[in-house]
């Protein structure tokens, strides 16, 4: 899915529903609408979640872009750890 697709869904999440919201998100990740569903109401910026989940989805830049870029969005050190318990590591 291009850059264009995945900011229009980030623009339409703004005005979702938490359960509207959590099929968009499981939609960039792996994360079934179930997780995400029990992530949410802990991460209080939505967009910031969308926007992290973009960043690292974006094959057109390497890990220390993507670290850069994270890093200037804030509070992505909290949502980051609120997401952590629910991905998979085994690669």
């Amino acid at each position: 899915m291009d850059q264009k697709k995945w900011q229009e869904i980030l623009n339409r999440a703004t005005e979702k529903t938490d359960s509207q919201f959590a099929s968009e998100i499981s939609s960039l990740s792996k994360l079934t609408d179930k997780q995400i569903d029990e992530i949410v109401p802990q991460i209080m910026d939505k967009e910031n979640l969308e926007k992290i989940l973009l960043i690292v989805r974006d094959k057109t830049k390497d890990n220390n872009q993507k670290a850069e870029a994270i890093k200037n969005i804030e509070g992505a050190a909290e949502i980051i750890k609120t997401l952590l318990p629910y991905l998979d590591f085994n690669i």
